[in-house]
């Protein structure tokens, strides 16, 4: 009998979860065993993704078996990522506090990363709720910098344009001194009313090329499909709203959609 291979998953708060990756697992069963990890009451935001050899992000459809998808052999155990497929206009709109949590961990995760694009001094603020969120009211100087050098919080681009790293944590310390008396609930909701007002938050970017070969980037976003230069996420060509799309077809490496234009 062949050995049974085994799923790594790895979920917003940093934790590992492993399981036996049987022949005719589906994969919204899995993502029931990882929501309870949660006791995650709006789990269809969620959802499991795995990143191919071509560093693609390709989520998983929930009706579909985990041998479905074309996993590659090695290594052993398949490493699976947990995490928010579908965005909302705002976290309002959610019923649970966990489910909250996560999207600010999502979040939190993706300004660290560069995926969510932040000029530098939004990324000050947003470390300051951090700190407020995970630690509570500032107390003094080398608690709060010792505290600061231990979360990641400031991306790479906003260090790159500072000329020492003590005057950006300077920056997140001055903001984080005025948070004084946020609850940590509090902290995370305005973390996630100033993130949510970026232009590159809740999307989900896909390179694709067009007939000519020109290469570009669809995003897709609550709002729609939008058409993006390949190298500014930022400012779309064009945004094509769900309710304007139709005969969405893809197969294989073939995209394409219908736009129903209501000035026609």
């Amino acid at each position: 009998m062949a050995d049974v291979r085994r799923i790594k998953v790895i979920t917003l708060d940093d934790r590992t979860l492993e399981f036996q990756l049987q022949p005719k697992l589906m994969v919204k069963d899995l993502l029931d065993l990882v929501s309870s990890h949660f006791l995650l009451k709006e789990k269809g935001y969620f959802g499991l993704s795995f990143k191919d050899t071509n560093s693609n992000i390709i989520w998983f459809d929930p009706e579909r078996k985990i041998n479905d998808y074309n996993i590659p052999k090695k290594p052993e155990t398949v490493t699976l990522n947990f995490g928010v497929r579908c965005y909302i206009e705002s976290i309002t709109h959610l019923v649970d506090s966990g489910t909250i949590e996560l999207f600010y961990l999502q979040a939190k995760l993706a300004v660290f990363k560069g995926d969510i694009e932040v000029d530098s001094e939004t990324a000050f603020e947003l470390g300051a709720y951090t700190l407020q969120a995970t630690h509570g009211d500032f107390t003094t100087e080398i608690k709060a910098q010792t505290q600061l050098k231990k979360l990641p919080v400031l991306p790479t681009k906003a260090l790159q344009e500072h000329p020492s790293l003590s005057y950006c944590e300077n920056r997140v310390l001055f903001h984080y001194r005025r948070l004084d008396g946020l609850s940590r609930g509090q902290a995370i909701v305005c973390y996630m009313q100033l993130v949510e007002s970026l232009p590159t938050y809740g999307i989900h970017y896909y390179e694709v090329k067009d007939k000519a070969g020109i290469p570009w980037l669809l995003g897709l976003s609550y709002k729609g499909i939008g058409q993006y230069d390949r190298l500014d996420k930022v400012t779309p060509r064009k945004v094509f709203p769900w309710r304007q799309l139709q005969n969405i077809y893809f197969r294989e490496k073939k995209f394409s959609i219908e736009v129903n234009d209501p000035k026609r």
